[in-house]
């Protein structure tokens, strides 16, 4: 199934200051069948960032997991291409957003609760752009290839980038150095026959007790190059398989 970003389909809530919350993705001809309408209600505003690790709303920024929207199709292997709004500065420290994106998907019938969460992508730094610049760099896109092996089904596929530049000025106040959390999920069905159930698990929880592993200079390539992501690792079967 071929696909590309042609447009930009409305699945959140938009306003505020923050790049990193999903408004939409489409097929090659523009078809799927969505409307305009949140993907869930509740929403907490999507400019404003997660900053406590252990709240609920680090699962889907909701506490609602009824889906609104028609699923996205693709097919097992193939790439979902979402746009992001165009902003990249936080609202909570007024720095440009530096850090790491994580891509996870789960099963909708657990409506995204207990451990059914796995990731299939986790992109830092090369040295050079941080993952968060690199959505930038390619105009507010990103391309998530779905793994080829993992069993058709609808998921929620959940997008994370953490802002790690709050760490670099002291003048903020201790909470708004801590990481900040951007978080949206939307529906997709994946078609194809692949057998490969990763392990899961629970969100929140991927971070208990890492709060020392997000310390960084997200301005040093060195360090940047070599910044281990936090949580669950990708299942090594989803990386092999052909």
């Amino acid at each position: 199934m071929l696909v590309s970003i042609i447009g930009t389909i409305l699945l959140l809530a938009r306003a505020g200051s923050g790049q990193t919350y999903i408004l939409g993705v489409t097929d090659s001809a523009g078809k799927n069948g969505y409307n305009h309408e949140p993907m869930f209600s509740h929403l907490l505003r999507p400019d404003i960032p997660v900053m406590d690790m252990y709240s609920t709303h680090m699962t889907c920024r909701t506490l609602d997991m009824n889906d609104k929207v028609k699923p996205f199709v693709v097919a097992a292997g193939e790439v979902v291409p979402l746009t992001y709004e165009k902003k990249d500065v936080s609202p909570i420290s007024g720095q440009p957003i530096k850090g790491p994106c994580s891509f996870y998907l789960s099963n909708t019938t657990a409506k995204g609760k207990g451990a059914v969460w796995f990731p299939i992508e986790k992109t830092g730094s090369d040295g050079t752009l941080w993952c968060s610049e690199l959505i930038k760099k390619n105009g507010y896109t990103h391309g998530v290839k779905i793994p080829k092996d993992i069993p058709a089904g609808t998921y929620y596929l959940r997008s994370e980038i953490i802002d790690l530049s709050a760490y670099l000025d002291n003048k903020y106040e201790d909470f708004t150095r801590e990481p900040q959390f951007y978080i949206d999920c939307l529906a997709i069905t994946v078609t194809g026959s692949g057998k490969v159930a990763p392990k899961g698990s629970k969100i929140p929880g991927i971070y208990n007790n890492a709060e020392s592993k997000f310390l960084i200079n997200v301005d040093s390539a060195t360090d940047s190059k070599k910044f281990i992501i936090p949580g669950p690792a990708i299942d090594p079967l989803l990386i092999t398989a052909p």
